[in-house]
């Protein structure tokens, strides 16, 4: 037989799984026992032990079996390492289609931290790092966090970096640099020529649910000034390539086709 060789307990209780998810309203267990062609019994046990595995959640009165938080958690899980694994082909690809460093950052303990780098200088590959902190009013992501974060933690971050110790430096008055971000919010991105001769371009992620996830940095070092047409081809570039982050289609985003066509100057 072409099954023989699988373990029956925990095919059935694969089968439960499936079944239950599919049931909407939960199933009794006589359902499952009859839904798998199995005594009551041999149906308790695999139930029990699927609630104590927290892949099932047994309501009372009546009993029925619906689908528990380990599942959910599971789907999570895989949904962040299918995430990570599309953030580190979209850093890899803009990073060899601008000629530039690319950051994919995140959010994380009130921080906005580098988790994927490509340098400038070492093309395709991606650094990894859950530490790496990058500096408050300057980096390309840190500012669109600040333009696109709810009002609530935009506040804590400034807290955290009060402006005039961390941001005067680099924009002189707070009200230079909230008309900045208020610009950002009304394109939809960051497009910023800095005082250190860097372009920086950068674009929210967004989940399906409308949180912001990451931000996607890229910072261009200008040899010289860029043209009206080589900033717009580096925003498009980006912006494209994120689009292309949330249809799934990260390794064939324009950025990748857009590569021959990047300003030479960068």
């Amino acid at each position: 037989m072409a099954h023989s060789n699988f373990v029956q307990s925990l095919e059935r209780g694969m089968m439960i799984i499936d079944l239950v998810a599919r049931s909407g309203s939960g199933l009794t267990l006589a359902e499952i026992a009859d839904a798998l062609g199995v005594k009551r019994p041999t149906a308790f046990n695999l139930t029990r032990t699927l609630v104590a595995r927290r892949y099932l959640e047994k309501t009372s009165r009546p009993v029925r079996f619906l689908l528990g938080p380990g599942v959910l958690e599971a789907a999570e899980s895989w949904r962040h390492r299918e995430m990570a694994r599309q953030f580190e082909g979209l850093v890899r690809s803009l990073s060899i289609a601008i000629d530039a460093t690319v950051v994919l950052a995140e959010p994380l303990g009130g921080e906005v931290i580098a988790v994927h780098l490509v340098d400038k200088n070492r093309p395709g590959v991606v650094q990894h790092s859950s530490t790496r902190r990058l500096a408050p009013y300057i980096h390309a992501s840190t500012l669109c966090m600040l333009a696109f974060w709810p009002p609530t933690e935009e506040a804590a971050y400034e807290a955290r970096y009060p402006f005039q110790e961390y941001g005067a430096g680099i924009w002189g008055t707070e009200e230079k640099l909230k008309a900045f971000l208020e610009e950002t919010r009304a394109r939809g991105h960051v497009a910023w020529k800095a005082p250190n001769a860097r372009f920086l371009v950068a674009a929210p992620v967004y989940s399906k649910q409308g949180s912001l996830l990451a931000a996607v940095g890229v910072s261009v070092a200008m040899t010289q000034p860029l043209t009206e047409a080589e900033q717009a081809r580096v925003v498009r570039i980006v912006t494209d390539a994120v689009a292309g982050l949330h249809s799934g289609n990260y390794a064939e985003s324009p950025a990748a086709s857009a590569s021959r066509s990047a300003p030479q100057s960068m």
